[in-house]
């Protein structure tokens, strides 16, 4: 062999090797990618899936809409536009296929989330990934009809019908907002301003029925708008409501310590079943509810509570029987900031503390007194019954028909605490030690 041949045979042998290093080093690094990206992803399912023993879609919250799962899908989206789309592995539709999962696990989770507009966005969102992977990726398992039941669709397709159907279902049964009976109006007169409510006589016909007949009679004449709870601040709102009606608030005066006391010592009896409305419209800003002890099912006879704002903490626990209108002539919504805006008795120091009044903390200082409660049908006065109730107050004549009242007819200014007492210098006692 000459040496020419020889030489020629060396550099193949080198050419051959530093083509085969090269290659085994291209596949390593591009294997290396590909596990790079997984992990990747392997970090965000880590990181953003809540653990089976604290996930709200299993364990029930009770709580309004988390944002942590929002977060979640906008992170997976994001991953999959700048790293798992244009791959030659099974990356993407793995991705499309959690982001689907994860937007189904946030919609059954969150029946806080009761905007339809903006279910309806996430349900497009998930729809769109999993016909992806219909139609662009037939080979990805979830395609593939092995994996389902005799006679059933893919997987993929399952997932797709049922989302329809849960779509299809919350459209018809899910809280919304509602119209209440546009024929029946109710004006609560109080000294902090009047409020108009109109009834859901359709979703909760046997209290709102009750509550006219009582309303006509008298009954809530007298009584006030009593303490209020305040849970949660922005747009974070969980229960924001003030509570009133009941024997027991008439009479209350302003910064009266004693005289409230009786407020949380009596008990109040439960006696209405829940209606309808408690699963069929949200406690936003505005609605009328029917108190009950949470502790208890059963709704109050004749206390209610108004929403100042909104309040998913009620949701599917309480039952709402009506909604503040600003309409007519009325602005009931700055009434019921007003009375909201009321002073409790968490902010006297001397009450606060006191460990043996801890129970007066979310009472008003000074409740707002409901002068009379007007019921009007048509625009007419609904006269009382021969033998109301002893509280009924004085009709007016301009209050016999709602188009003629004279609105905040009875507000008076907001009352001022007295002051108290400061012992002076000199009057200290003396240590006779």
């Amino acid at each position: 062999m000459d040496s020419n041949r020889l030489r020629l045979i060396i550099i193949g042998v080198v050419a051959l090797a530093v083509l085969g290093f090269g290659y085994a080093l291209f596949t390593a690094i591009q294997k290396e990618g590909k596990q790079e990206r997984w992990d990747i992803l392997d970090k965000l399912r880590r990181e953003g899936e809540p653990p089976p023993d604290r996930d709200p879609l299993w364990f029930g919250s009770g709580q309004p809409l988390s944002p942590e799962r929002a977060v979640y899908i906008r992170r997976l989206e994001n991953f999959l536009e700048k790293t798992a789309k244009e791959t030659d592995d099974a990356l993407e539709p793995q991705t499309r296929y959690i982001i689907a999962k994860t937007i189904a696990d946030h919609l059954l989770s969150n029946p806080g989330l009761i905007d339809m507009a903006e279910r309806g966005q996430y349900y497009e969102q998930a729809v769109a990934h999993l016909e992806s992977i219909r139609d662009d990726f037939p080979d990805f398992p979830l395609n593939w009809t092995m994996l389902s039941r005799e006679g059933f669709n893919s997987l993929t397709r399952e997932f797709l019908t049922w989302l329809e159907s849960n779509q299809k279902w919350e459209s018809e049964h899910m809280l919304r907002a509602r119209e209440p009976n546009k024929d029946l109006r109710v004006v609560i007169r109080t000294n902090r301003g009047d409020l108009l409510v109109g009834l859901y006589t359709e979703l909760a016909p046997k209290w709102t029925a009750a509550f006219t007949k009582r309303a006509i009679a008298g009954e809530y004449d007298g009584t006030a708008f009593f303490s209020k709870r305040q849970i949660g601040e922005g747009e974070l709102t969980e229960d924001h409501t003030v509570r009133a009606g009941g024997a027991m608030s008439r009479g209350l005066q302003d910064f009266d310590v004693e005289g409230h006391k009786k407020l949380t010592e009596e008990t109040v009896r439960s006696g209405n079943l829940p209606e309808e409305s408690r699963n069929a419209i949200p406690h936003t800003a505005g609605i009328m509810t029917v108190w009950h002890d949470p502790a208890d099912e059963y709704d109050s006879d004749e206390q209610f509570m108004l929403c100042a704002a909104d309040s998913p903490l009620l949701n599917y626990k309480y039952t709402p029987v009506g909604k503040l209108l600003d309409e007519d002539g009325f602005n009931s919504t700055e009434t019921l900031k007003r009375i909201f805006a009321s002073d409790t008795w968490s902010a006297d120091k001397d009450v606060r503390d006191d460990t043996s009044l801890r129970g007066l903390l979310d009472l008003f200082q000074a409740p707002a007194q409901i002068v009379k409660v007007l019921v009007f049908e048509a625009g007419s006065l609904q006269e009382p019954p021969e033998g109301a109730s002893p509280t009924k107050a004085q009709i007016e004549d301009k209050e016999r028909a709602l188009s003629s009242i004279e609105e905040d007819r009875y507000k008076t200014d907001m009352p001022t605490p007295p002051e108290k007492d400061e012992p002076k210098k000199g009057d200290e006692p003396k240590d006779d030690g």
